[in-house]
């Protein structure tokens, strides 16, 4: 079954249901992903080069919410992190806004996410500084979620991060 398929289907139910909730992103999302890959969507000419046989292809949306379109870019970005990895042991650390703010995060995302992101890090940055044995600035990778597994909104932001610093003096970990 198709993505598009299934908000082509339950569209009109949805948007009645959730009129008072649903941002303009999201509709964007909606709109893009019903298009992905269909007749509706920009299409390519693709010729063989032997026999000269013609096809059209839609393009996908690459809308960053659609499942056809990223799952390639998110292997593909993974695959790039991997590759920055520096040899120490890692931690995953998670920061979870308090539901008591949530309704405030959900009106104001932009802004609340950028802040729950830099306080953060912030917070991580300032146990770095003061454990004398790392000496040096730390550096993580941070992603942030939206929504929980069962797509409940829940923002909150992981980070993967080396135990270890880097001396910029010294130039060593």
């Amino acid at each position: 079954m198709q993505v598009s398929s299934i908000i082509e289907t339950f569209r009109e139910q949805f948007t009645e249901q959730y009129h008072d909730s649903i941002l303009p992103s999201h509709l964007k999302a909606l709109d893009a992903m019903a298009n992905c890959r269909t007749d509706g969507s920009l299409q390519m000419l693709a010729q063989c080069p032997e026999c000269e046989h013609q096809l059209f292809v839609p393009h996908s949306c690459g809308h960053r919410n659609c499942p056809h379109c990223q799952n390639h870019e998110s292997q593909q970005w993974l695959e790039r992190q991997l590759q920055k990895r520096v040899p120490a042991e890692y931690f995953l650390l998670t920061f979870t806004l308090p539901a008591q703010l949530r309704t405030l995060a959900w009106e104001h995302q932009r802004v609340l996410y950028s802040l729950m992101i830099r306080c953060a890090w912030e917070t991580l940055r300032s146990f770095v500084q003061n454990d004398k044995q790392l000496q040096g600035m730390a550096g993580a990778i941070a992603v942030l979620h939206t929504h929980s597994r069962k797509l409940d909104y829940h923002p909150h932001v992981h980070f993967v991060m080396p135990a270890a610093a880097i001396d910029k003096e010294k130039k060593q970990w």
